[in-house]
C-alpha cells in the first residue's frame, strides 16, 4: 500500500515536471522561429507569438525572452509600446546576469518606449547607453538600429549634421550586417539631411545611391518612398517636370492603394505649381478613390486644401468654400483623434496597470500553489520514509527475534542437566527449557507470515514472563566458578555494569545471539558494547575478549 502511495505521488510530480519541460521547451522552439522572422516578417513573428498559450507561466528567464521577441514585433508592425515599460526591469535582469548582447537589446527597446512616450531626452540616453553597450559586440544590425534611432532623434531637432554622421554610421553597419533595406533607409534619411541642409547636390547622390540599392534588391517600400522622396525634393526646388516623372515612376511599383492615394495628391500639387488646375482637380479627384476605407483624415485634409485654393484661383468661391469645409471638417476630425488617442493612451496605461497586476496575483497564487504542492510531495515523502524506516526496523526485529529463538533452541538441544558450567547455570536460572518450548510452535511457516504476532509473543514470552535478577545471576556464577566473576570485576574496573555483564557472558562462553537474549539487547548494541570494551581494555580492534579474560584469569 506504501509503495501505491509513494508510486503515485512521485509519477504525479513526474508528470507535473515533464509538463512544465515541454512547456518551456515548445516555447523555445517558437521564440526561436519568431526572432528569425522579425526582421523580414514581423507580423508573422506575431502570430508565431500568440501561439504561446500563457506566456506569464513560463519561467522567468524565458518569460523575459518572449517579452523582448514580442516588444520587437510590436514596433516593427507599428503597434503601441508605450504601456510595455515591462522593459525596463527586463534591462536591469539582464545587467545583474551579465549578459551584453540581452542588455543591450532591452536598452534598445527602452529607448522606443521612451522614444513613443515623447520623452525624447530619456529616449537619447538609452540609445547612447546601448551604443556603448555594444562597443565590443559583432551585432552590427543592433549597432545600425542604435545609430539610426538617434540620428533621427537629431534629426527631429534640426541638428543634422549630427544626423548625418548617425545615419552614415548606420549604413555601415547595416551594410555589415546584410540588412539592404534598413541601409537604404539610413541612406534615404541621410539624402534628407543634407538636402534640409541645403547641401542639395550631395542629397541627391545618396537618394540616387539609396535608389539604386532599392532597384537592384527589388526593395518595394523604398524603391517607391524613395522616389516620392526624389519627387518631393525636385517640386520644391520648382523642377516640375523631374518632380513629375520620379511621382509617375514610383506609382508604377506601387501596388498599395495609400502609396497610390499619395503619389496622386503629390502630382496634383505639382500641376497646382504649373497652373494646370484641371489635371491637378483630375488627379485629386484620383487619390480620393485610390483612398482605403479606413479614413486617412491627415491626406484627405490635405487633398481638400488644395482643392481649396484651386478653386479660389478659378474664381469658383462656392465650391472653393464647399472644399474648405470639408477641409476643416476633417482637421476637427485629426483634433478629436488626437484627443482620443491620449484618453486611450491613459485608458491603456491603466488598463495595463490592471492587467499587469492580476498577473502579478495570479503569478503569487501560482508560487503558492506550487508551494503548497511542494510541501504536500516533502510532507509525502518523509512519511513514507518514516513508514519505510518503520518497516525495516520491525523486519530487523523479527528476523532478529527469530534468530534469538533458534539460538535458544540450540541451546537447550546442547544442554546437560549434570553439567554445571557457566552456561548451564545461565541456562537455568533464565529458564531458557520452558521458554523454548512455548515459543516452538511460533517458529511454523504460516506463523512467520505473521510477523507482528510472532514479535509479540518472543517479548511476551522471553522478557514479559519472568525479569530477569542479575545480581542474583552473578551470585549463582560466581559460586559456581569458585569466585572467579567478583574476582574479574576487581581486575576490570574501567567497564561499567553493562559492559562488565558482556564480559561475564563472554566469559561463560555465550556468543553474540545468546548475549542479547540474555540482556534483551539489539544484536548491533552487542557489537557496540564489545568494540567499547576492547578500547577501554587495549584489545586489537578485531581481538578476542574471551581470551584477554582467560589470560587476565589465568593466575586467578
Amino acid at each position: 500500500m506504501k509503495a501505491k502511495i509513494f508510486g503515485l505521488i512521485f509519477l504525479n510530480f513526474l508528470l507535473f515536471v515533464t509538463s512544465c519541460q515541454k512547456q518551456g521547451a515548445k516555447a523555445e522552439l517558437i521564440l526561436q522561429k519568431a526572432e528569425a522572422l522579425i526582421e523580414q516578417y514581423p507580423d508573422s513573428s506575431l502570430v508565431l507569438l500568440e501561439e504561446i498559450p500563457d506566456p506569464q507561466s513560463l519561467k522567468k528567464s524565458l518569460y523575459y525572452k518572449y517579452f523582448l521577441v514580442q516588444i520587437q514585433a510590436k514596433y516593427k508592425n507599428y503597434k503601441d509600446i508605450t504601456a510595455d515599460t515591462l522593459v525596463f526591469a527586463i534591462r536591469d535582469y539582464y545587467k545583474n546576469k551579465n549578459k551584453p548582447e540581452e542588455n543591450a537589446l532591452a536598452t534598445f527597446y527602452c529607448g522606443r518606449v521612451y522614444q513613443e512616450q515623447k520623452k525624447f531626452e530619456d529616449a537619447l540616453q538609452a540609445f547612447l547607453d546601448a551604443e556603448q553597450q555594444l562597443e565590443q559586440s559583432k551585432n552590427f544590425n543592433l549597432k545600425g538600429l542604435c545609430q539610426n534611432a538617434i540620428g533621427h532623434l537629431y534629426y527631429k531637432q534640426h541638428l543634422n549634421d549630427k544626423a548625418t554622421v548617425r545615419f552614415k554610421s548606420a549604413s555601415e553597419y547595416f551594410h555589415q550586417a546584410q540588412n539592404y533595406k534598413d541601409q537604404i533607409i539610413s541612406i534615404k534619411f541621410i539624402g534628407n539631411s543634407l538636402l534640409v541642409s541645403g547641401k542639395t547636390d550631395s542629397a541627391f547622390v545618396y537618394y540616387n545611391k539609396g535608389l539604386e540599392m532599392a532597384d537592384k534588391y527589388k526593395i518595394e517600400s523604398e524603391q517607391i518612398a524613395i522616389r516620392q522622396g526624389l519627387g518631393v525634393a525636385y517640386r520644391e526646388l520648382g523642377s516640375y517636370e523631374q518632380a513629375i516623372f520620379c511621382f509617375k515612376q514610383a506609382m508604377t511599383f506601387s501596388t498599395d492603394s495609400l502609396n497610390n492615394a499619395k503619389l496622386t495628391a503629390n502630382l496634383a500639387r505639382v500641376y497646382e505649381l504649373l497652373n494646370k488646375n484641371d489635371s491637378a482637380i483630375c488627379y485629386l479627384q484620383k487619390a480620393l478613390t485610390y483612398l482605403p476605407q479606413k479614413q486617412q483624415n491627415y491626406l484627405i485634409a490635405n487633398i481638400y486644401a488644395t482643392w481649396s485654393a484651386i478653386e479660389e484661383k478659378d474664381n469658383n468661391y462656392i465650391e472653393a468654400l464647399e472644399k474648405y469645409k470639408l477641409y476643416n471638417k476633417h482637421l476637427a476630425q485629426i483634433i478629436s483623434d488626437n484627443k482620443n488617442d491620449a484618453i486611450l493612451e491613459i485608458e491603456g496605461k491603466y488598463n495595463f496597470q490592471l492587467i499587469e497586476n492580476n498577473n502579478k496575483q495570479l503569478l503569487v497564487e501560482r508560487q503558492r500553489l506550487l508551494l503548497f504542492s511542494l510541501m504536500l510531495l516533502l510532507i509525502s515523502a518523509l512519511l513514507i520514509l518514516w513508514f519505510y524506516k518503520r518497516a525495516v526496523t520491525h523486519d530487523k526485529e523479527l528476523r532478529e527475534a527469530e534468530h534469538k529463538i533458534l539460538q535458544m533452541q540450540e541451546m537447550v538441544s546442547k544442554y546437560n542437566e549434570k553439567e554445571n558450567s557457566h552456561k548451564n547455570v545461565l541456562i537455568r536460572h533464565f529458564d531458557i527449557l520452558k521458554k523454548a518450548a512455548l515459543l516452538e510452535k511460533y517458529l511454523k511457516e504460516d506463523e512467520r507470515r505473521e510477523g507482528e504476532r510472532l514479535l509479540l509473543k518472543f517479548n511476551e514470552v522471553v522478557y514479559g514472563r519472568k525479569e530477569m535478577d542479575w545480581d542474583l545471576l552473578f551470585e549463582t556464577l560466581n559460586d559456581a566458578g569458585n569466585g572467579i566473576f567478583e574476582q574479574l570485576r576487581k581486575r576490570l574496573p574501567q567497564l561499567d555494569d553493562s559492559e562488565f555483564r558482556i564480559c561475564c557472558l563472554i566469559y561463560a562462553d555465550f556468543n553474540n545471539t545468546e548475549i542479547a537474549l540474555v540482556l534483551n539487547y539489539r544484536l548491533n548494541t552487542v557489537e557496540i558494547k564489545k568494540g567499547t570494551i576492547r578500547k577501554k581494555l587495549g584489545i586489537e580492534s578485531r581481538g578476542s575478549i574471551r581470551n584477554f579474560l582467560n589470560n587476565k584469569m589465568i593466575f586467578v
